[in-house]
Parts: structure tokens; sequence; C-alpha cells
């Protein structure tokens, strides 16, 4: 016990000695503040460039003990792709650079990524950062595609968008040495949105063929006969191509006496033939103009003169619609326009003319099944029996006619027309009000709700007398607004945008 006792004693003592010791040394520690980078300038919050060009960036570093002495620091420059635009085999993070300042000739494929500078003193081993938008392009990347008739033959023109800066790139497959061969009678080009893989859709008198979207480039498999589950020849060229932006991976071909579909969720061929109606025997032939929605596809039965529904997911066949309060399905009529819109949700608006040359309105909601919404006779609506090109606004309902130079805002509210747009000598060969898969996107916001117009002077070369306008829409029946324009492109038959 005692000696316990005395360990015991000698234990206590120790230790206070060691909480003695600690106490005093407080007082001899010499605090100072460390070097810290108070802000890097010099790096812009966005950078657009194309890819094979060379990033440079001269960053200015400002530290409350080093400013000159760039040795005192490390440097890593890393780029971050973003998840939306990663896909199978992309590196996450790429180291670019290593120095102070950035020299890159960008390898990096193109997509939008997050660049991270980073900044290291070496003595203290603190880091700081700055970070950045980078958004590699190639000279394709996006921008309008015009679809052109230079003296018969197809071209296709494009004004890149790069940054807010424009680039026009007349003959753009030869640009990219798509290898296509020449095609003649251009009729239309559409682009495809797809989760990936995205594709334009040219139909010529050589029939309708992809066009890679990323590259612009061109495969002798790319004919659609390709992508059909039923046998066709050779010589197998549609009337109509129809891929619908607001019911995404619908697709619809019209060729003859035939429609096919598909939903390439279910499969990435077109099946048999859908264009029979019920328990009818006998395909009919569609009018080329198709609306497609989450309640349903309306097509135009030409022989019988009478709408028609599709289910877009699983439909092997079309079914009769019952009339409605305000108008028959079965009209009688030849129909001139049929287009989906975005207004109220889901509208379709289509125009009809009778034998007696009278033009109509129906107006159908398939937002969510297929409902009438509206029917009139077209009156106070100058040169609408000269009319070549039809667009209905996204935003506000009203229906945009050509003719000649002229382009008319109808209200069909109203029952009434208004020039809104005079193009002297030139000639309107398009009207589109274009829905976009972007459409959560401002620029695809502003541009769905603007009409596009695409125009040709006959009085000038057909290798350049083309011109885009894009007009904003303002409420009651004001004047349209010009926000963008380009001129110099070919002759244009019809327009597409490669959106991102």
């Amino acid at each position: 016990m005692k000696t316990n006792y005395i360990q015991l004693l000698l234990g206590g003592f120790l230790l206070s000695l060691c909480f003695t010791a600690c106490y005093k040394d407080l007082g001899n520690y010499d605090y100072h503040e460390i070097n810290q980078v108070d802000s890097i300038t010099g790096v812009a919050n966005n950078y657009p460039v194309l890819y094979g060009d060379t990033l440079r960036i001269v960053p200015q570093i400002l530290a409350t003990e080093v400013n000159g002495d760039t040795g005192r620091y490390s440097y890593r420059w890393e780029a971050l792709i973003e998840n939306v635009a990663r896909i199978i085999g992309d590196e996450p993070l790429v180291l670019i650079g290593t120095g102070h300042s950035l020299a890159y000739p960008v390898k990096l494929r193109p997509a939008p990524y997050d660049v991270f500078y980073r900044v290291k003193d070496k003595q203290t081993g603190v880091e700081w950062f700055k970070q950045f938008k980078l958004v590699v392009q190639s000279a394709v990347y996006q921008g309008w595609v015009a679809l052109c008739d230079v003296k018969g033959g197809t071209r296709l023109d494009m004004v890149a968008r790069l940054g807010d800066k424009d680039k026009l790139i007349t003959d753009v497959l030869s640009f990219t040495n798509a290898g296509i061969p020449v095609r003649r009678q251009p009729k239309q080009l559409v682009f495809a949105y797809r989760s990936i893989n995205n594709q334009f859709y040219l139909r010529s008198g050589e029939g309708l063929e992809k066009i890679d979207g990323e590259s612009l480039t061109w495969k002798s498999t790319y004919n659609v006969r390709y992508e059909m589950m039923t046998p066709v020849g050779t010589d197998f060229a549609p009337d109509y191509f129809f891929n619908s932006a607001s019911y995404p991976a619908v697709d619809y071909v019209i060729a003859g006496d035939r429609v096919f579909h598909r939903f390439l969720i279910m499969g990435g061929a077109f099946g048999s033939p859908i264009n029979y109606v019920d328990e009818e025997k006998t395909p009919f032939r569609a009018a080329p103009f198709i609306a497609c929605g989450f309640g349903g596809t309306l097509l135009y039965d030409q022989d019988h003169q009478r709408f028609v529904a599709h289910d877009p997911m699983f439909g092997t066949n079309c079914s009769s619609l019952r009339d409605g309060n305000l108008f028959s399905y079965s009209t009688g009529r030849d129909m001139v326009y049929m287009s989906y819109t975005n207004y109220n949700w889901g509208d379709v608006y289509a125009v009809l003319k009778d034998k007696g040359g009278k033009f109509y309105t129906y107006c159908m909601n398939i937002g969510n099944g297929i409902k009438q919404v509206y029917y009139t006779e077209m009156t106070n609506a100058p040169e609408l029996d000269k009319a070549t090109a039809f667009a209905v606004s996204n935003q506000l309902g009203y229906l945009f006619y050509a003719a000649g130079g002229r382009v008319y805002e109808y209200d069909v509210f109203t029952n009434k027309a208004k020039l809104m747009a005079d193009l002297g000598a030139e000639r309107v060969s398009v009207l589109k009000c274009l829905l976009f898969n972007s459409y959560g996107k401002e620029f695809y916001i502003n541009l769905s709700n603007s009409l596009v117009v695409g125009s040709y002077d006959p009085s000038r070369p057909d290798t350049e007398n083309g011109a885009i306008r894009v007009y904003s829409i303002p409420a009651r029946n004001e004047q349209l607004q010009l926000t963008w324009s380009y001129a110099g492109l070919g002759k244009i038959v019809d327009l597409a945008y490669r959106e991102r």
C-alpha cells in the first residue's frame, strides 16, 4: 500500500510538471499571417472555342505577399465534362495544362465543360481555384442549316453559331468532306433530335437519307431503306418525313400509298404500313402533313378527305374519329397545311380548301386525347389563294402565311389578316415556328416563340440569293420585330436548326 501511495504521488507530480511546461510554452509561439490569394483575374466566365483552335488564357494572381513570383505556386487546369453531355467512354476530368498561363490546342470532343484553374502555394500547401465555362465546338456544332436549290442541285449552307458570333459556311457538306454524291431536286430537311446520335434527314429527288448530326458526314448505308423492316427497292423515294420534337423518338415516313411509323424506344426500324383505318382493308393516301402530341397523332386521309388518328407508341393502324360539336372530321375538303403547336398545350392547326376555293381553319388539341377547339371559314385574308408557306405561333396562336414577298398574320379569333412584312422583290419560301427539345434554355424559348422566314431574291444568282430572318411576335397584332438576319445563302428550300 505504501508503495502504491508513493507511485501515485510521483505520478501526480510529473503530470503537474507537464501542465506547467505546456502553459509556459504558450507564449513562445510567433503567430503571423500566411500568403493569401485575394483574386485571380484575367479569366473570363465563358470561352467558346472551335475544336483544334488554341485556347489562350493569361491569369493575374493577386496575393497578400507574393504577386510577381509565379514560381511560388503550382498550377493545374482541369476540364470536367458536364453530366448532360457525357457519353460512354468519356474521361470525366481531363488535365489540360500545368503552367501559370494556358495555351491549349483543344482536343476535347465538342461538348460543354466546367474548367477549374487551381493555384497551390508550394510553401504553405494552401490551394485556390477559379472556375469557368468552356464550350468546345466543331465548325458545325450549332446553327441554322439551309437546304438550298443551286441550279437544280442540292446544297446545304450553314450559319454556324460560335458564342454570340455567326459564320456562314456555304456548301457545308463539302467543307466537312461528307462524301455525299450529287443530289438533285432538294425537297426537305429535318433535324431529328435524339438523346444520342442526332441526325439530319435530307429528302431529294434521289430519296431520303441521313446526315450525321455531329460531323455532317454521310455513308452509303444512310439511306432510309436501311431503316425499314418492310423491303423497299433502291428507288424508294418518300414524299414526306416527320420527326416529332414534342414527342421524342417518334418518326413517320409517307411514301406514295404507304405510311410507315416507328417509336425508337421500342426499336430502331420502321414497321409495316399503318395507313389503314379501323377494319378497312384498303390503305388510304395520306396528305404530306402530320401532327403528333402526347394525346395522339393526326393524319389526313386524302382519299376520303377526313382526319384520322394514330397511337404513336403502339398503333399498328389508324382509327376513325367521332364527330364533335364544332365540325365533322370528314370534311370533304383538300388539306393545304397542318402543324402541331405549343399553343394551348398542344393545339393543331389545319388549313383546308373546298372546291369553290374557300379556305377554312380547323383546330384540334392533342395534348391529352383529341379534342375539337375551333373552326371557321377564313375571311378577310388577302392573297390567301396565293400562299406558298404557312406557320403558327407557338405562343399566341396566330396563323402566318406568305404570298410572294409578303408575310401576313391571320388572327383566327377576329377572322382578319394583317400584312406583317413586305420583302419587296424577294420570294418567301419558308415560314416556321420551330419547336425544340432544348426548350428550357432561354435561347430556344425565344426562338420557339419567334417566326422564322426563309427567302430568296430571284434577280440574283441562286448561289447567294437566300436570306434567313427571325422575327419576334408581339401580342395584339402589333408589327413583327426583326431580331436577327443573315444573307448570302443559296436559294432556300427548307430550314432546320442544329440545336444543342
